[in-house]
């Protein structure tokens, strides 16, 4: 499933997951060949499309350093 991670100095970036994580576990993600964000997971909100079908998640993290 596609995944928008937000709450880096990025900004925002989409990722494809297999399962999502839970409130409190930490996430590393590399979304590069040498970039890459560490952190811990504050929120997870689904937005859901009844009348298209359409499910969209975002991940909220706060990064750790």
């Amino acid at each position: 499933m596609k995944v928008l991670v937000e709450g880096i100095e990025q900004g925002a970036i989409e990722i494809e997951l297999g399962l999502l994580p839970r409130l409190g576990e930490s996430i590393q993600v590399f979304y590069g060949p040498d970039a890459e964000v560490e952190g811990v997971v504050e929120g997870v909100h689904h937005v859901i499309n009844q009348h298209d079908g359409g499910h969209k998640i975002i991940l909220k993290i706060k990064p750790t350093f």
